[in-house]
């Protein structure tokens, strides 16, 4: 069997010049042409397209062109921009990849929309989806203590439904030496089981020995981080959703937009899961500096999950009321949130933690377990415009 030959639209995009280098060093697919004007998608002998949004000759005319002389498209949209996925999908595009899904990625797009146009047409149209379970991400500034919320809050969310606990902060995971479990396996290994088939998904899933927590623990290191995509995670989240009602992710630390110089951001992971997410907990640390710095990183996390519930925990809470109630106020004037809940100081998060176990029941526990009340309560996001990919 050949391999299906692409014309290559050509902009600055990372993706084009990695895309390119790979099939020409590897195969799966031949580049048979490289783009910049439209008249050569209609001149040129090939069988796909591969053009990204950005490209300006892409206009539904010219998809229909492509597809009157039996070719494809296959269009290549930024995650962090859903306005590009849309656009694709209005234009017509027979299967959608992100720009970050690397080589394989690409590869299994175009194998998968090749082939005579009859065959393709029979598939239908790509169509909108939602996640089957929901995504709850846990974030908030380093140092308010979101691991501690995000296990606890896993484990509350697990006592009402399926769930499963993700690492996905790859700065600093912390469920793996909090709870003392092995390294291995981990969230890279459950990325290649889902992106490679390399093994099976649900024995990259750990179990807490003490709480039975159904957990997929984070990378091994810190530096691992230039190892995983953030389509990667996506396509995890979206798989582990297929049999749990909840995934409780934490990692939205750092959101910045700093650039590495690699075509995507140093913190892309965590702005990826706070953009995917049905519902957000941000954590919040109880004094007037930690407000001032959640505020700063709220701004960043509202702008990118304009329509998911905000759920605000003002964690190690003052017992005062009337320190309550400031905290309230700053928290409820300065953001559209959906409801703010207090978590108090507990000694026995310190005693959990030296011991490497969940926490024992207290006035902790029982305030996260009213979180997760809270959060069964609230609705997926308000609009879902997530596309199947056909990478995935």
């Amino acid at each position: 069997m050949r391999e299906p030959e692409v014309a290559l639209a050509f902009t600055a995009d990372v993706w084009v010049e990695e895309l390119h280098r790979h099939l020409t060093d590897h195969g799966g697919a031949r580049v048979r042409t490289l783009l910049v004007e439209p008249e050569g998608a209609l001149e040129e002998s090939y069988d796909v397209l591969v053009a990204g949004h950005r490209w300006p000759a892409l206009t539904r005319a010219l998809v229909a062109d492509v597809h009157a002389q039996g070719r494809a498209v296959v269009g290549v949209h930024d995650r962090e921009e859903v306005a590009s996925r849309e656009h694709l999908i209005a234009l017509g595009v027979d299967a959608l990849v992100e720009s970050d899904a690397g080589p394989d990625g690409f590869v299994r797009a175009i194998v998968s929309v090749a082939g005579p146009r009859d065959d393709r047409s029979r598939a239908g149209p790509i169509i909108a989806a939602t996640r089957a379970g929901r995504l709850v991400t846990v974030g908030g500034p380093p140092g308010v203590g979101r691991t501690e919320i995000a296990i606890e809050l896993a484990l509350a969310l697990g006592r009402r439904s399926r769930v499963v606990l993700m690492d996905a902060d790859d700065v600093a995971p912390a469920i793996a030496p909090r709870l003392q479990l092995p390294i291995e396996p981990n969230l890279r290994t459950a990325v290649d089981a889902v992106e490679h088939g390399r093994g099976d998904l649900e024995r990259c899933v750990v179990q807490d020995p003490t709480s039975h927590l159904p957990i997929v623990t984070g990378l091994p290191n810190a530096s691992a981080w230039a190892h995983v995509r953030p389509g990667e995670i996506v396509r995890l989240v979206d798989r582990l959703a297929d049999v749990r009602d909840f995934i409780v992710a934490d990692g939205a630390g750092m959101l910045d937009d700093v650039g590495t110089g690699n075509g995507r951001g140093r913190f892309a992971t965590g702005r990826t899961i706070v953009g995917e997410a049905d519902v957000v907990v941000a954590v919040c640390d109880s004094s007037p500096h930690g407000v001032g710095r959640f505020l700063g990183w709220s701004v960043e996390a509202l702008a990118l999950a304009p329509t998911a519930s905000v759920l605000v925990v003002l964690n190690r809470a003052p017992a005062a009321r009337y320190r309550r109630g400031e905290l309230l106020e700053e928290i409820t004037t300065s953001l559209p949130v959906a409801d703010v809940a207090f978590v108090p100081i507990d000694r026995r998060v310190g005693d959990a933690a030296w011991n490497g176990t969940a926490v024992r029941r207290g006035s902790f526990t029982r305030a996260i377990d009213g979180i997760a009340r809270r959060v069964v309560a609230l609705p997926r996001r308000s609009s879902e415009v997530a596309a199947r990919e056909v990478a995935s």
